[in-house]
């Protein structure tokens, strides 16, 4: 019998017949010498070394067998062993050295804690059949290092860190069965004293929520909470699974009231965590040099500010951005710390080590569109990504293959990176006629991915197309990966047509009027209890500053319109949203959705400029309106026809109306009317009245003192169809100052 059987058979014989002396807690100055101990090995990288080692202290050992130190070591110098040479029976020696030491110090938290690390690196049994029996009955290898944990605990509450650094470890190692074993020690030791530890409930949380146990992880933030933990590191971890959930309000609440305070290091940190992979430099650089106390406004404006850009509900950024990277932690995550290099490589970044290409991009944009693979001989795991685009930008066409290995994905310059290959899997040269059809077929599998991709699947491309196809994905990677985004997506798209305008309102302060037309045939109606039809909308007004993201105004409301049939083709349902604004330059989005139906449509990041209508000459836009449009603003000194689609039939008549505030009445104001093609010279050849000029000049005389308004008709006769603009000049007398407002239009039919 070996020196190790004999010791372990004499340990349980021991147990059994000798009562241990008086438990007493593990003093620091044992703690150290261990430690001293354990350092000393672990600087050591010569096996044979650590065997002669070894085989001393065992000589050692058969003198003094009650000597806890000793065990110990020689369970650290089989364990050294086996992470050196990674052999499993060096596991088991060190194994039953702990189990020794747990025997002769079962106060020792350490001799618990390594006999569970020796435990669970023993791995499974190779037979399944009885590993599954010996589960059953509770001794396989993860439930005997679950118990041994949680006798660390026991034995000492304060050896809780050692639990926390297991579960820290097994979470940046991603190995399931460590997971398991660290999240079924933390729940068992958190009814223990070590439930009363900030950082075990911390720790438990966040394993919990790692392996999908959402609601289970919520409860163990707020135990963290309850216990005394750090409250900007607890409301935001509450805030993350909240938002997991679903519930991006009670996400967002929870996050603003955490970090409104002054945050520790720590927390900062943590916070800056979730920033850090969608942030430009500028703003992580405004983050880093926040004082603590000004932390909170500052993340406020990041979150909410790209809320407004993309015309979302406030706190749905936020909620989106944590469960994309709860999605992204379970599905992307980098199992190799050692990426490699190639040239076919689009992107690299060395600053992380969590998320393969498609995490990175995942947290950037989320979920695409659309998403393709291919399989053949050579041809290494691949996906490509496509994300719609509202025209006139581009879709964004994405290419990750993983030719470093299976759970690495790289993105690449191009799709040819994907389908070119000439080896079999076992390395075997293909025939060029196979590898020509294999390549076709791959190509095909990304058809549909716009009109580039569609040309390549039709046929041999030739360089020039591969290489403008190159550019361009390279283009596509770069922006991909300094921007990000949270689209709106629709089942079905209603096209709607805007228009705005700005007037002075009775205080003479700016309102915005915003027009739109949708096409009839494009929504879908509900029945009312009565039998009518009813087209419901829901409408979202963004109006921002696009400097600082700042919100100016803001409009959310729904309209219902009501018709006693089904609206037919060639119809529109038409609006006026009217807010108040300052004046300046602005951007705003705009969003209307059948939520019944999954259809709408996002406008965003459209510039508009509202001047200012008091204190001197001014003018508001001019609006250019249509009799029997079917939309009217309603005025007490007249209705002001509206034309949500801007579009005029050929030889039709333009109904213009504008305001001219700040003068006298009885001042003449000079006015000058131009309409030219888009991009092109005046062609106005008869306008009010059946005068007649390139550019028709007149003299308006105000009708009353502050504001004036004008009505006048345009007629359009001689005008070919096509896209023009309309550009209105006003003069003060008395200054000379000068007002120019423009407005393009088009006529057809």
């Amino acid at each position: 019998m070996s020196h190790r059987s004999a010791v372990a058979v004499l340990a349980l014989v021991c147990g059994a017949l000798v009562a241990p002396g008086p438990a007493r807690a593990q003093v620091p100055a044992e703690r150290a010498s261990l430690d001293s101990i354990r350092a000393s090995l672990d600087t050591v990288t010569d096996s044979l070394q650590l065997v002669r080692r070894e085989r001393e202290r065992i000589a050692v050992a058969r003198a003094n067998r009650d000597d806890p130190f000793l065990h110990m070591e020689l369970g650290y110098l089989a364990y050294h062993l086996a992470v050196l040479t990674g052999g499993k029976k060096h596991y088991e020696d060190a194994a039953s050295e702990f189990q020794w030491t747990a025997e002769l110090r079962p106060s020792w938290p350490y001799a618990w804690y390594w006999l569970g690390l020796a435990e669970l690196a023993s791995g499974e049994s190779s037979v399944i059949v009885l590993e599954n029996i010996r589960q059953m009955l509770g001794q396989d290898f993860l439930s005997r290092a679950v118990r041994s944990f949680v006798r660390a605990v026991e034995a000492d509450p304060s050896f809780s860190q050692g639990l926390v650094d297991l579960a820290t470890t097994a979470m940046r190692q991603r190995i399931a069965p460590r997971l398991e074993v660290a999240r079924a020690a933390l729940r068992q030791a958190t009814g223990t004293a070590a439930g009363r530890v900030p950082q075990v409930q911390l720790m438990r949380g966040r394993l919990e929520r790692r392996m999908g146990e959402v609601d289970t992880a919520l409860a163990a933030f707020r135990a963290y909470l309850a216990v005394g933990g750090d409250s900007t590191i607890g409301g935001v971890e509450v805030a993350r699974c909240q938002a997991v959930l679903g519930r991006a309000d009670s996400a967002m609440a929870w996050y603003l009231g955490a970090v409104a305070r002054a945050m520790g290091d720590s927390a900062r940190l943590e916070v800056r965590r979730d920033l850090r992979w969608i942030a430009t430099p500028a703003e992580l650089a405004e983050f880093d040099r926040t004082p603590p106390e000004s932390l909170g406004v500052v993340l406020r404006h990041f979150w909410v500010g790209r809320d407004i850009v993309d015309g979302r509900r406030i706190g749905e950024r936020m909620g989106e951005q944590f469960r994309r990277y709860h999605y992204a932690v379970r599905n992307f995550p980098l199992l190799t710390r050692r990426r490699g290099l190639d040239v076919t490589f689009a992107f690299r970044d060395t600053s992380q080590q969590d998320f393969d290409d498609r995490g990175i991009v995942y947290l950037r944009h989320g979920e695409p569109g659309a998403r393709a693979t291919f399989t053949g001989s050579g041809i290494a795991p691949n996906e490509s990504w496509r994300y719609p685009r509202t025209p006139p930008a581009t879709d964004l066409v994405l290419h990750f293959a993983a030719s470093r290995g299976v759970a690495d994905y790289h993105l690449v310059q191009s799709l040819a990176d994907v389908c070119r290959a000439g080896y079999t899997a076992d390395g075997l040269v293909v025939s060029a006629a196979a590898m020509a059809e294999q390549t076709l077929e791959c190509l095909q599998s990304r058809a549909g991915f716009g009109d580039p991709y569609d040309r390549l699947s039709r046929g041999v491309p030739s360089a020039n197309t591969w290489a403008d196809e190159r550019l361009r994905s390279i283009d596509m990677v770069r922006a991909a990966t300094t921007t990000d985004s949270y689209a709106h997506h629709f089942t079905a798209d209603l096209h709607p047509v805007v228009s705005w305008f700005a007037m002075a309102d009775e205080a003479m302060r700016p309102e915005l009027h915003v027009v739109f037309a949708v096409p009839a045939a494009r929504l879908h109606p509900v029945t009312a209890d009565d039998g009518a039809l009813v087209y419901p909308l829901a409408l979202r007004l963004l109006v921002y500053d696009s400097a600082s993201g700042r919100l100016v105004a803001a409009l959310d409301t729904l309209r219902a319109f009501h018709a006693g049939q089904r609206l037919g083709a060639g119809t529109f349902v038409t609006e006026q949203m009217v807010l108040r604004v300052p004046a300046g330059r602005f951007a705003y989005a705009f969003v209307i959705q059948e939520e019944h139906a999954s259809a709408g449509n996002a406008i965003s990041r459209q510039s508009l400029e509202v001047q200012r209508m008091d204190g001197g000459f001014a003018a508001s836009d001019v609006v250019l309106g249509r009799e029997g449009s079917g939309l009217a603003w309603r005025r007490p000194e007249g209705d002001v026809p509206l034309n949500p689609l801007m579009r005029f039939p050929k030889d039709g008549t333009v109904a213009l109306y504008y305001e001219v505030y700040g003068l006298p009445g009885g001042a003449s104001v000079g006015t000058r009317v131009r309409v030219t093609p888009a991009g092109g010279r005046s062609i106005f050849r008869r306008v009010f009245g059946g005068r007649s000029g390139a550019d028709l000049q007149f003299t308006t005389v105000t009708d009353a003192p502050g504001r004036t308004r004008i009505r006048q008709r345009l007629e359009l006769r001689g005008l070919a169809n096509g896209r023009y603009l309309l550009r209105l000049e006003l003069t003060d007398p008395i200054s000379g100052s000068r007002v120019v407002r423009e407005s393009p239009f088009d006529i057809e039919g």
